[in-house]
């Protein structure tokens, strides 16, 4: 005998020597026929991969902007020096119109370039994947299947990561104009003396 046999008989040995374990086949199926028949008639969802294409990813928590002390303030009563509802508002100064915009375009940057790299992270996770899938041994689906996929998520990153690139360079010449000075943040009151 060779001694690949004499192994196998070794562990054909053992493993029936081994008690059995603690539920039989007859028990186990006994409570797998009671599991369904307390599930029958109870609708089920079947949630497909096109059903979870569709979704969109939305904050688990949203914040509201306004607090609860302003939305119970009423809406007649004026802060002095602030124009009634019937009052037209004085000129706004150049400045803080300015620095508003500036904080809407730095604000709409800031979430354009985390919507860039959110697609830059979610097409790296697929193209890993992919890749994984490419060069698995058990593989269901073709390999020229997946090799067109794989190319095609490829051209996506890519253009996601010049688009990410982009967004950042406009980001940062934002930033750079408002230190600068071109552009001042709406937080900035230009009658505060500075220091």
């Amino acid at each position: 005998m060779s001694a690949l046999k004499i192994i196998a008989a070794a562990v054909l040995a053992i493993s029936l020597a081994l008690p059995a374990p603690g539920q039989s086949l007859a028990e186990a199926a006994k409570k797998e026929k009671e599991r369904r028949e307390s599930l029958k008639g109870k609708a089920s969802v079947v949630v497909t991969n096109a059903d979870l294409a569709g979704t969109k990813k939305r904050p688990a928590i949203e914040v509201n902007p306004q607090t609860p002390a302003e939305s119970e303030k009423p809406a007649a009563a004026a802060k002095p020096g602030e124009p009634s509802a019937g009052e037209a508002a004085p000129p706004a100064d150049p400045q803080i119109e300015a620095g508003k915009k500036f904080d809407e375009k730095k604000s709409e940057l800031e979430g354009r370039l985390s919507k860039a790299k959110e697609l830059v992270e979610l097409l790296n996770l697929k193209m890993s994947a992919l890749q994984q899938q490419f060069y698995s041994f058990n593989s269901m689906t073709a390999k020229d299947q997946v090799q067109k996929q794989l190319s095609e998520t490829l051209q996506k990153l890519k253009a996601a990561q010049a688009e990410e690139a982009k967004i950042k360079d406009e980001l940062d010449k934002v930033l750079a104009q408002a230190v600068k000075g071109k552009l001042a943040p709406a937080a900035i009151n230009p009658s505060d003396p500075p220091g």
